[in-house]
């Protein structure tokens, strides 16, 4: 049963197994000493994995009676937490820079970084309003009030969304340069889409797979560049003292994690361990 707060969701079964510590040990590239009484994975995924990292998370418990935790926030918020508290175990983040700067700290694994999904961006209106998709040729002309996307000083949405309009032109600009007076800055992915939800004088640029889980009330407009957005994974120093969260990360690139995420809208491209 998922108990929900405000960002963290837990899964909850009976005991561990007791087995899978060499498998750990390979994986990491390291030999220390596991923790098998720690039953509960801290996982600190991006917002926009939430509900596939749910969905996996219930699968990995009722097959292995381990606990998964998840804390789920924009990935700025997530590795700021993780450089302050020592509580996550593992982390998947919504582009490399945040992966990049907790490694230069020191807050990973060895050797356990890896690419784990891909994602594409969209342009998306509130359901309702009279546009129908449109050609990025005309995204100049498109009568808005607000283009809404996540802050790109910190989210990697936003960053996403920056880069792929300052590669098109609008007249003797881009279209970054022509919609900076329209900009509506939201603190993650999620609460950019919810202020297109909300309001027809609205776009905004979020991932493709926000689009699929909301489509009942956004539409699509405009399709990004294919696979715009990488999400790198690794276990945190923490994390490669527990045997649950060695399991956790291989369970997420084997076959069964990569249905999931593909039913979500993700591109997997990994082998496969299980």
């Amino acid at each position: 049963m998922i108990k929900a707060g405000p960002t963290i969701f837990r899964f909850r079964n009976s005991l561990p197994y007791a087995s899978g510590c060499l498998l750990i040990s390979i994986l990491c590239g390291c030999q220390r000493e596991i923790n098998t009484e720690s039953e509960t994975v801290h996982v600190f995924a991006a917002v926009s994995l939430k509900e596939a990292i749910e969905e996996i998370g219930t699968l990995f418990e009722r097959e292995t009676g381990f606990e998964v935790s998840l804390n789920s926030a924009g990935s700025n918020v997530l590795a700021q937490q993780i450089e302050a508290s020592p509580r996550a175990d593992l982390f998947i983040s919504a582009d490399s820079g945040w992966m990049d700067y907790l490694e230069g700290g020191g807050k990973l694994g060895d050797n356990t970084r890896i690419d784990l999904l891909t994602n594409t961006l969209v342009m998306v209106c509130a359901q309702g309003v009279s546009w129908d998709e449109v050609k990025v040729e005309t995204l100049c002309g498109l009568d808005f009030t607000y283009l809404c996307i996540g802050d790109p000083d910190a989210v990697p949405a936003g960053r996403y969304a920056r880069d792929w309009l300052s590669g098109l032109n609008c007249g003797d600009s881009t279209l970054w340069e022509a919609f900076q007076d329209r900009l509506s800055l939201a603190p993650d992915v999620r609460a950019a889409l919810s202020q297109v939800a909300s309001s027809k004088d609205r776009i905004g640029i979020v991932y493709f797979t926000d689009y699929l889980i909301y489509q009942d009330r956004v539409k699509l407009l405009v399709e990004g560049p294919s696979e715009k957005a990488r999400y790198p994974a690794a276990m945190t120093e923490q994390g490669m003292e527990k045997l649950a969260a060695g399991r956790f990360f291989t369970f997420l690139q084997s076959n069964k994690a990569r249905l999931i995420f593909e039913k979500f809208g993700f591109r997997v491209d990994l082998s496969e361990v299980d």
